[in-house]
C-alpha cells in the first residue's frame, strides 16, 4: 500500500490530499496548519505561540490556588510539567470572529465549555482577585479567586 501526501494552500485554507488505494480517488480533509495533535493525541501544539495546550481542559470547577495545584501535578499524553497559563498566553487562543467558544474555527480541542477559564495571572493591584478569560465572548475578565472556575492547562515556556 502507497499513500501519497500532497499539500497545497486554497483560498488562505491549508488542505491535505492524498491518495488511497482505491485508484482514481482522492480525497480531501481540511487541517488547520496551527494546531498540531501530539502527545497521542491527547494535546495540541500551537504553531503560533509555541505553546502546548491540553487537548480536553480540566472538566473540574474549583477555587484558583487548588486549580494551580492540581495543575502543576497533572500527566496529560504521559507528560508531566504542565501549568496554569497565564493571562497573555490563554488570549492567543481565543478568535473574536468566533463566539460560543471564541476559538479558530476548525480547531482540535475536546469539550470546550464557552464558560470562564482561570489564569495564573493575578490582578497587579487586589491579592484575592485574578484574570480570567471567557470563552464564550472572548473577553478576559477579574474575579475573586474564591469562585469556581475551569482551567486550561498549558506546557511551554513562561510568558507574561
Amino acid at each position: 500500500m502507497r499513500i501519497v501526501w500532497l499539500c497545497c494552500r486554497v483560498s488562505a485554507v491549508l488542505f491535505s490530499l492524498w491518495a488511497g488505494t482505491m485508484p482514481g480517488h482522492v480525497y480531501a480533509e481540511e487541517s488547520s496548519s496551527r494546531f498540531v495533535l501530539i502527545l497521542d493525541g491527547e494535546a495540541v501544539k500551537d504553531a503560533v505561540s509555541g505553546l502546548v495546550w491540553e487537548r480536553e481542559p480540566d472538566y473540574v470547577f474549583d477555587v484558583w490556588d487548588r486549580s494551580i495545584a492540581r495543575c502543576a501535578t497533572k500527566t496529560v499524553g504521559g507528560k508531566q510539567g504542565w501549568r496554569a497559563p497565564s493571562i497573555d498566553e490563554i488570549k492567543t487562543l481565543v478568535d473574536l470572529d468566533q463566539q460560543d467558544p471564541s476559538l479558530p474555527a476548525g480547531h482540535p480541542f475536546r469539550n470546550i465549555k464557552s464558560g470562564i477559564y482561570w489564569t495564573a495571572t493575578p490582578h497587579p493591584k487586589d491579592d484575592i482577585v485574578a484574570w480570567q478569560q471567557s470563552f464564550f465572548s472572548g473577553q478576559a475578565v477579574t474575579d475573586q479567586k474564591s469562585g469556581t472556575r475551569r482551567l486550561w492547562c498549558v506546557l511551554g515556556d513562561v510568558r507574561k
